[in-house]
């Protein structure tokens, strides 16, 4: 029995091998058609193989298109965040007429104020490494390096994750030389100068006491304290924040939900953050009120009576700072509030934003 079963399977064995060979062996010669045939075998490999390609590059077209706009996404988020907490975020601040006031609401006067531009977020320690370090490279000279917020770096060190804190411990003498920098560097007129030439030095007290800022320049600079008011309380050129109010906020300094909303205080943290971490007033400002005190241009004196761009007194001791800080309590985040120190104090809680000429 074994053995017819042996001859059976090696004759369809065979039968196959012919008929294969068959399918092989075309007809030739005078007048024959010669038509080249391909067995199933061969076709499903060759499609299959086709197939395997066309996938393959498909896939490759799909990987380096992802890779592709992973990249791209990964540079537009490092642009965007250097753009959004450095050098080319400016509000334009349009003019108009508001009562400028002190902390009590009282002793105010008429002030009308010329439109001009200003940071949107108070200086950065990146953008403040930045521009020292050209500066430096270029002839300027500091008293103070700066520091990232208070706990961080301090000195000329390389920004750290808290870059985007405000600089601290910079006095006014440091801002101002460092704001002629930061136009010289970006093309711009540097703003101040003494006896005509751009100051440089903010060791030397005579020059910087004695600056001249050309307001018509397109340079950076400081804010007046009149433009710093106007800032903080303007809401839509006809309604003004408070005196009382921290600004942006809904309610009074006493409203803590409200004050919270829009500034870092001693009520919500122990020292500044990262710019732009709370919500931004009607122009889009962010930190106008807490994180840290900001340097003004003027030196600190009486209020005068109704006055268009108001500068401050010719002379002084102290200049002004306002809005308040991450140490401070709610009551000195009002837009009403004015502080004052020696130009040459540095401080953990003092930092500042720049203005430009409209």
């Amino acid at each position: 029995m074994k053995t017819k079963i042996s001859v059976l399977i090696v004759l369809c064995v065979v039968a196959v091998f012919a008929a294969i060979g068959c399918k092989k062996s075309q007809p030739s010669g005078p007048g024959a058609t010669s038509t080249p045939t391909i067995n199933s075998t061969q076709t499903a490999i060759t499609a299959s193989t086709q197939t395997v390609v066309a996938m393959a590059t498909q896939t490759a077209v799909v990987v380096n298109a992802t890779q592709t706009a992973v990249v791209v996404a990964v540079v537009q988020t490092a642009v965007a965040a250097e753009t959004l907490f450095d050098s080319s975020v400016i509000v334009s601040v349009p003019g108009g007429t508001f009562t400028q006031t002190d902390d009590s609401g009282t002793g105010g006067f008429s002030h009308t104020i010329s439109a001009f531009k200003m940071g949107k977020y108070q200086v950065t320690y990146n953008l403040w490494y930045i521009v020292y370090h050209w500066a430096v490279a270029n002839g300027y000279t500091f008293q103070n390096v700066g520091a990232e917020g208070i706990y961080e770096t301090v000195g000329s060190a390389a920004p750290t994750t808290a870059k985007y804190q405000p600089v601290t411990y910079v006095s006014w003498r440091d801002v101002i030389v460092w704001c002629n920098a930061y136009s010289e560097k970006t093309g711009l007129t540097p703003c101040y100068t003494y006896l005509s030439a751009v100051i440089k030095d903010s060791t030397n007290a005579t020059a910087c006491d004695n600056a001249v800022c050309a307001w018509t320049n397109n340079g950076y600079r400081l804010p007046s304290e009149g433009e710093y008011q106007y800032a903080t309380s303007y809401i839509n050129g006809s309604s003004w924040t408070p005196y009382n109010y921290a600004s942006g906020a809904t309610a009074d300094y006493t409203n803590a939900t409200a004050t919270g909303l829009v500034a870092w205080y001693n009520a919500n943290c122990s020292s500044p953050h990262a710019v732009g971490g709370k919500t931004a007033n009607a122009l889009g400002l962010y930190d106008m009120s807490g994180n840290v005190a900001e340097w003004c241009w003027d030196w600190y004196g009486t209020y005068p009576g109704i006055s268009t761009d108001y500068r401050g007194p010719a002379s002084g001791s102290r200049r002004v700072l306002r809005g308040g800080s991450s140490y401070d309590y709610a009551y000195y985040l009002k837009v009403g509030i004015r502080f004052n120190d020696i130009p040459y104090s540095s401080f953990y809680y003092s930092g500042f934003r720049f203005a430009r000429t409209y």
